[in-house]
Formats: C-alpha cells, structure tokens, sequence
C-alpha cells in the first residue's frame, strides 16, 4: 500500500475525529455515508482520518440527511453533553413546527367541509 503524500492539518483531523464520533454515535456506517457522499469508502475514510477536508457539500450532506450539527463538527460546541442538548433542543423545535404545521392542515379541511 502507497503512503499518502497528502499533509493532515490540524483541523481536519479535529472534524475527522468528530465526524467518526458523530458517526459511531449515531450507529451509521462508514458505507452509508460514503453512499451518500457518491464516493467510495476510501476516499470517505481519508475524511475521517484529516487527510483530506471535509467539502461544503457533504457537510451540507450531513447536515440535512443526518441532521449533524455543523456547530459540534467544526468545534462550536466542544462536550457530547453540550451536542446531545443541541440535538435534544433541535428535535423539540421540529416536533414543534411539525405540531404547527398539523394543526394548520387540520384548520384547512375543517374549512372545507360541506355543511350539513
């Protein structure tokens, strides 16, 4: 196996680090987000390990399919007590508009029922 010229700097190993947590955490395969990358394991474990940077693509990837938060993965929120609250409070706010939402549908139909 070729030994990789490519140089790690620092901060992206600190987001392949977290990325790989982020991952693990969440019970989701290196496979599966390589899949939704469009790329191949390889290349998605060179994230993980700093040797390559993670693209505003696949941040944005995991952002919305994965609801990451980029906050925790670039280093914004620094313990997983910290994440979990962000996560905990981000699933409140949708279940919120959701809630919301419902409602608003359900004032729709109601609207136009046919009267007896």
């Amino acid at each position: 196996m070729k030994k990789s010229t490519r140089k790690r700097t620092d901060i992206n190993v600190k987001v392949g680090r977290r990325l790989k947590h982020f991952r693990t955490k969440n019970g989701i395969s290196a496979e599966e987000i390589a899949a939704a990358f469009g790329i191949v394991k390889d290349s998605y474990m060179r994230i993980e390990n700093g040797s390559t940077g993670l693209s505003g693509e696949y941040a944005y990837i995991l952002a919305t399919k994965y609801n990451c938060d980029m906050n925790y993965l670039f280093g914004g929120v620094v313990t997983d007590e910290e994440f979990l609250k962000v996560s905990e409070l981000s699933k409140e706010d949708d279940n919120q508009r959701l809630s919301e939402i419902l409602h608003y549908i359900a004032d729709l139909v109601k609207g136009r029922e046919v009267p007896d």
